[in-house]
C-alpha cells in the first residue's frame, strides 16, 4: 500500500519548517500558467489577459493565443488563492480552536510586508500583480481558523454565491450591451513608452484598472481561500482517508468539463478573430478557469498518493520560492519589453512571447533547488518571512511563498 504521504521525496528539509512536496510542487507548476500569462500579456497594457495576436494575420499566433486560453488563462491565480488558505490552516492546525496570537500577529507582519511588495511591483513594474492580491486575501483569512468548520462552509457557500451573483449579472450587461470590436492591429504598449516615467504611468493605469473588478474578484477570493481553509483543515491533500473520493470526483468530473469548456473558450476566440469582441471570452475564462484547475489538482493529488507523480516534488524547490522568481520575471520583462530598454516585444511575436514564458518557467526549476540548497529561502520569502519569536518561525510551513 502506498504511503499516505505520497513518494518519497529527494528533497532535503532544512531548519524547523516542514514542507509538504506535493503542495510545494502544485504550487511549482502552478507558477508555470503566472508566467506564460503575464510574459504574454506584459508589452500590451490595457489588452486581453494573453495579449494580442501578434502578428496579427500570423495562424500560428493565434493558436498560440487559443494554447494559453485553454490551458493557462485563469487557471493559476485561482489555485493559489486556494493554497492560501490550505497554507493557513496547515500551519494553524496544531494550534487547535485556541490560535496562538504571536503566530496571527507573524502572519499579520508577513501579508503586510508582501502587501507593500506587491503595491510596489504594480505600480512601477508589472500592473498585473498578484502579491498584493494574495497578500489581502491572506489579511481576510486571518481569523478563518477560529470558525468552526460549519460556519467555515456556510461562509465559504455565501461568498461563492456572491461571486457567482455578481459575475453572472456582469456577464449579462456584457452580453446585453457589447463593446464594439477592437482592432486587430499590433500594439505594444510598453513597447512605445519613450520614458520611464511613461513606463510607470502606464503601469499606475493598469494596475488602478484593476480594482474595478473587485465586486466580483473579491467574493471569487474569499470563497477560494475558505475552500482552501476547510480542505487544509479536513487534510484534503495531504491524507487519502480524506480526500480519496473527492480526488477520484474531481479528476472524472471537474478535469474534462473544465477541458471542455475552455477548448470550447479558444475555439470560440479564434472564430471571432479578428473582427469580434472577446472580453466575452476573458471574462467567462475566471469561472472555468477553476473548474479546470480544481480537476487537476485532484487528478494530482490521486496520482500523487498511488505513487504515480513522484515527478512533482521536480517543481517543489521552486514551489517554495515563487515570489523571487515572479518578481525576478517581471524585471527581466521589463529590460526586454520596456521601450527605455529593449523594446523587443515586436520583435518576439505572441510565439516568441509564449517560449520565453515557458522558458523562464523551467529556467526556474532547475534554478530553484540549488539557490535552496546554498542559501535557502528565496531574497523575498526571507524579507516577508523575517522577525517573529522561535515559535512562530517553527510553525512556518507551507505559507503563500
Amino acid at each position: 500500500m502506498p504511503s499516505l504521504a505520497g513518494p518519497a521525496s529527494p528533497l532535503p528539509v532544512t531548519g524547523s519548517a516542514r514542507r509538504n512536496a506535493l503542495i510545494d510542487g502544485i504550487r511549482g507548476l502552478a507558477l508555470c500558467g503566472v508566467l506564460v500569462v503575464n510574459t504574454m500579456s506584459f508589452p500590451h497594457v490595457f489588452s486581453s489577459p494573453v495579449g494580442v495576436v501578434d502578428p496579427a494575420d500570423s495562424t500560428l499566433a493565434l493558436l498560440i493565443q487559443a494554447i494559453c486560453v485553454a490551458l493557462f488563462q485563469a487557471k493559476s491565480y485561482p489555485l493559489l488563492m486556494f493554497l492560501v488558505g490550505y497554507g493557513w490552516a496547515m500551519r494553524t492546525r496544531r494550534q487547535g480552536r485556541r490560535l496562538d496570537a504571536d503566530v496571527v500577529a507573524s502572519r499579520r507582519s508577513q501579508m503586510m510586508r508582501q502587501g507593500v511588495i506587491g503595491v510596489l511591483h504594480g505600480l512601477f513594474i508589472y500592473y498585473g500583480d498578484i502579491l498584493s492580491w494574495l497578500a489581502v486575501l491572506g489579511l481576510l483569512l486571518l481569523a478563518a481558523p477560529r470558525r468552526r468548520l460549519r460556519r467555515l462552509c456556510l461562509l465559504g457557500a455565501a461568498w461563492g454565491g456572491l461571486w457567482l451573483a455578481v459575475g453572472g449579472t456582469t456577464l449579462a450587461v456584457m452580453l446585453a450591451f457589447p463593446a464594439p470590436a477592437q482592432s486587430p492591429v499590433t500594439v505594444h504598449w510598453l513597447t512605445h513608452a519613450g520614458s520611464w516615467p511613461e513606463v510607470f504611468e502606464l503601469n499606475r493605469i493598469g494596475y488602478a484598472s484593476y480594482f474595478y473588478q473587485l465586486p466580483w474578484q473579491l467574493p471569487m477570493m474569499i470563497s477560494l481561500g475558505i475552500a482552501g481553509t476547510i480542505a487544509g483543515r479536513l487534510r484534503v491533500l495531504e491524507r487519502a482517508r480524506y480526500g480519496a473520493r473527492l480526488w477520484s470526483i474531481g479528476a472524472a468530473v471537474l478535469l474534462p468539463a473544465g477541458l471542455v469548456l475552455n477548448v470550447a473558450l479558444a475555439a470560440w476566440r479564434v472564430a471571432l478573430y479578428p473582427d469580434g469582441e472577446t472580453s466575452v471570452i476573458d471574462f467567462v475564462t475566471q469561472f472555468t478557469g477553476p473548474l479546470l484547475a480544481a480537476g487537476a489538482v485532484c487528478a494530482l493529488a490521486r496520482a500523487w498518493h498511488a505513487g504515480r507523480a513522484h515527478r512533482l516534488a521536480t517543481f517543489a524547490p521552486l514551489g517554495r520560492m515563487t515570489m523571487s522568481f515572479y518578481v525576478a520575471h517581471t524585471l527581466a520583462c521589463t529590460a526586454l519589453f520596456a521601450g527605455p530598454a529593449g523594446a523587443l516585444g515586436p520583435a518576439f511575436g505572441s510565439l516568441g512571447l509564449f517560449a520565453f514564458g515557458i522558458a523562464y518557467w523551467g529556467a526556474a526549476v532547475l534554478l530553484a533547488p540549488a539557490w535552496i540548497a546554498r542559501a535557502g529561502p528565496g531574497p523575498l520569502e526571507a524579507l516577508v518571512r523575517g522577525g517573529g519569536d522561535e515559535r512562530s518561525r517553527a510553525s512556518r510551513r507551507n505559507t503563500i511563498t
